[in-house]
């Protein structure tokens, strides 16, 4: 844990970039990286030094040469390159040893063969004035760095001041997030783990810990140890800052050479690459499209698309050895979207392969980058889904507020418990909270994954025929824009709760009247309510009108109260989107509802509601009556006085 202390100082450092004229945070942490770098080359050589010293023989490994550099105007020893060096030299100097001599040896370190020398081949020096290095060098000279938790806890700290998204709906993943998606998968000593989405390398760094957590005896065994330091750890990106940042990030957390490549994982063939990992763990793009024929082949024959979510999932697929595991964000649209590239790809996941669990989490996860609708997919390249367990995922410990603001009562621990044990005798699943869902049920609802349909808590009346809508209704959208409200004697339904007018109508029926947007904004489903209507009334395009088919014996207020009462369990598992949330008339054309055979039975199980909403009518329209009695009496007041 970082001290008080040593958050005071990062943020002193932070601040004095920006002060200093670098406002852009990446750039920021991309200096800083550097710096840390050069401080981590200099402890390197110290150990070095040391361990000749003690031996008594020449050093093994020098990482500054002896003697002089080949600098064409001033040339310096190699030995001023080191941080415990160059930190004493006054502004001026230190500058012109920095900018004009260590960068370009940074450069050339790419021999080296560390994952760290060659990404640091590009390393721009960008600090624009001496006072600022000598000010930001001091600072980090005074940041303990001697223990890998601290240095580690310190680079994530500084991470989480990345208050940008990236490009391409790249979203840094919050750390208790990925946390959860690595204890759900429980990395092994033996795994070879991969990110091909790899930002900041979080998900790699948070595995590692994780290893050295649960196996301690990871790094005592020279073979493990190995494998741990050399092969275990993969990461792909075609950021070059980003593979800079994220190879700092796993080098402070004490991997010594993980495999970080720059690399477009979408766009390259992934020759070499298929089969070859036992652990797939991403956070990747959500937003943007690609060309065909910008798009590797090998990914189209698995879902021909160009949508980047789906194709990360095709690539996913194609990484994992067979046996392997993944737990990877997705948005919402994967798992409910009607496109036949979203379609075919769930069926391969349910057909050809092992999905385990989907966790629905909150859609302010991603704040302050978004507020979309999110899932945890875990899932296994093997045999046949048998069963899908579904998690609604309510509190992650904070709230959906601009500063995340910690939240008690965490669900994260139960989530955690529940997949440990979810095959156990014990297990118990809570209605519109958690269950297991059988591939029978999934096929039925065509492949839809999506939470709502199956956490809605709804079960249908055993004993009731059941109807689809699009049998019963004719479903329209309405005509008229949203916002063109306007005096007249015609009802204008629109998603609001309000009764609003306009001045013609589209409509001359009896008919009931849903939303198709979602009430409550980006990235969460919701409808306050629907309308019943009988005469002639306009209805806005964001509105689905059904009116019931000539012949069809049916008393529509039983319909319009059925769907009142029972709207949040199945109307709203019908809107669909991971940000725009909404519901489209083919899916509301397919709902069934229960329709008792006798229209007389209809009419009396809704009579008490209708006597109900008659008296709200009435009561309505004295209300009115007695505003404009009351405004026309003070219109007689202001005339006499």
């Amino acid at each position: 844990m970082l001290t008080g202390e040593t958050r005071n100082q990062i943020d002193r450092i932070w601040d004095s970039f920006w002060s200093g004229g670098i406002s852009n945070p990446l750039e920021v942490m991309e200096q800083i990286t550097y710096l840390l770098f050069l401080r981590r080359l200099d402890d390197l050589h110290t150990l070095e030094e040391n361990k000749s010293a003690r031996l008594k023989r020449p050093m093994e490994r020098r990482i500054f040469p002896e003697g002089n550099d080949d600098h064409p105007r001033t040339p310096r020893p190699y030995d001023n390159y080191r941080w415990s060096r160059f930190k004493h030299f006054a502004p001026a100097e230190m500058y012109s040893v920095v900018g004009e001599h260590v960068f370009p040896f940074l450069r050339t370190l790419g021999g080296d063969d560390s994952t760290y020398a060659h990404h640091m081949k590009d390393a721009r020096f960008t600090i624009p004035t001496p006072a600022l290095l000598a000010k930001v060098v001091d600072l980090l000279d005074n940041v303990p760095m001697e223990e890998r938790d601290t240095k580690g806890d310190l680079y994530e700290y500084m991470l989480g001041k990345i208050a940008t998204a990236g490009q391409n709906g790249q979203f840094r993943t919050p750390r208790h997030i990925i946390q959860l998606m690595v204890e759900l998968t429980a990395p092994q000593p033996g795994d070879v783990i991969c990110d091909p989405a790899y930002g900041t390398a979080g998900f790699l760094v948070a595995a590692g810990e994780y290893l050295r957590e649960k196996h301690p005896s990871i790094l005592h065994d020279a073979r493990q140890k190995e494998h741990f330091h050399h092969q275990m750890f993969h990461g792909f990106d075609f950021d070059n800052t980003m593979l800079r940042i994220g190879s700092m990030n796993m080098l402070l957390h004490g991997v010594e050479n993980p495999d970080i490549r720059y690399r477009d994982s979408l766009a390259q063939d992934h020759a070499g690459e298929e089969e070859k990992y036992t652990l797939v763990l991403a956070n990747p793009p959500f937003a943007g499209s690609l060309d065909y024929e910008n798009t590797a082949k090998d990914l189209l024959q698995i879902v021909k698309t160009k949508k980047t979510e789906l194709l990360f999932l095709a690539l996913f697929l194609r990484l994992l050895k067979p046996g392997g595991r993944a737990a990877v964000i997705v948005p919402a649209g994967v798992l409910e979207s009607d496109s036949e590239a979203h379609s075919t790809l769930r069926k391969i996941l349910i057909d050809e392969n092992r999905l385990e669990g989907i966790i629905a989490l909150p859609h302010w996860v991603f704040k302050p980058y978004a507020s979309v609708a999110t899932a945890i997919l875990l899932f296994g390249r093997s045999g046949q889904t048998e069963s899908v367990w579904f998690y609604r995922l309510e509190n992650d410990g904070y709230n959906n507020d601009a500063v995340k603001s910690t939240r008690l009562g965490s669900e994260i621990p139960e989530v955690l418990e529940l997949w440990k044990s979810r095959f156990s005798k014990g297990y118990l699943p809570v209605k519109s909270k958690h269950r297991f869902v059988s591939r029978k049920e999934i096929v039925e609802n065509d492949y839809d994954l999506c939470e709502r349909i199956y956490l809605s808590g709804y079960e249908y009346p055993s004993n009731v025929p059941l109807c689809h809508l699009g049998e019963l209704f004719d479903i329209t959208k309405g005509s008229a824009g949203a916002a063109q409200a306007e005096e007249g004697p015609f009802t204008f339904i629109t998603s609001s709760e309000e009764t609003k007018f306009h001045s013609s109508f589209s409509f001359d029926a009896e008919a009931i009247c849903i939303p198709l947007v979602s009430s409550t904004g980006h990235g969460h489903a919701s409808i306050k309510t629907i309308h019943y209507v009988n005469g002639k009334f306009e209805a806005a395009t964001i509105v689905a009108v059904m009116t019931p088919k000539p012949g069809i014996d049916l008393h529509v207020p039983y319909i319009y109260y059925y769907l009142l009462a029972h709207k949040d369990e199945l109307l709203v598992p019908l809107m669909r989107g991971a940000a725009n949330v909404s519901l489209n008339t083919d899916r509301l054309a397919r709902l069934r509802v229960p329709v008792p055979r006798n229209v007389e039975e209809q009419k009396t199980l809704v009579e008490a509601l209708e006597n109900a909403n008659r008296e709200v009518s009435i009561s309505r329209l004295k209300l009115k009556q007695a505003k404009e009695k009351v405004t026309s009496q003070i219109s007689i007041f202001r005339e006499i006085f």
